[in-house]
């Protein structure tokens, strides 16, 4: 990864707050209580192996909300922070954090292929690809994640005012479409 001195300032506090941090946050918001364990547990069987360092479930519930990944949304299915609320409602009052791993992986496994959805009264497939969405855009948001996979970092350190819509243009020159830049 590049060294900080390579990055701007603004990119540098982010990488050294998400280093800081891990995302950990002192009470989960909108799924904390009854609700985290749940998170907890299906984040863990959905992504074995995150380091303990990066908090995925804080990084999915400071982000219920914001249109990380896909944007669409089936009609009738409620907005990405409720659907998961309603999930992991479900999966409470079925104890899946209190299940064994075993049985966790089957109900995740028929969540997957949309064989739940009757079993916990919501689009589960919806629910788990959402959930999954979220927590793999913390993991690959995180620097010391950029470093298991050799990523380098931002690569323009300070931001894109430098291209300017000429230098665009040129770019695009010979390709179809450039005539509309």
């Amino acid at each position: 990864m590049k060294r900080p001195e390579q990055l701007g300032q603004k990119e540098r506090a982010v990488v050294e707050e998400r280093r800081r941090s891990g995302y950990r946050r002192e009470e989960l918001e909108r799924y904390g209580g009854e609700l985290e364990r749940e998170l907890r547990s299906l984040v863990s069987r959905l992504l074995p192996g995150v380091p303990d360092a990066i908090d995925l479930s804080a990084f999915v519930d400071a982000h219920a909300e914001n249109p990380i990944g896909r944007g669409d949304r089936s009609p009738g299915l409620p907005p990405a922070a409720e659907l998961l609320r309603l999930g992991l409602e479900a999966l409470h009052a079925r104890g899946f954090a209190d299940a064994p791993a075993e049985e966790q992986d089957r109900l995740i496994e028929r969540m997957r292929r949309g064989q739940a959805d009757d079993e916990l009264g919501l689009p589960a497939k919806e629910f788990v690809d959402r959930l999954l969405v979220k927590a793999l855009a913390g993991y690959l948001a995180h620097p010391d994640t950029w470093e298991r996979i050799g990523f380098n970092g931002p690569a323009y350190p300070d931001g894109y005012a430098w291209i300017t819509p000429s230098t665009v243009a040129r770019r695009h020159e010979g390709f179809p479409g450039s005539g509309r830049l």
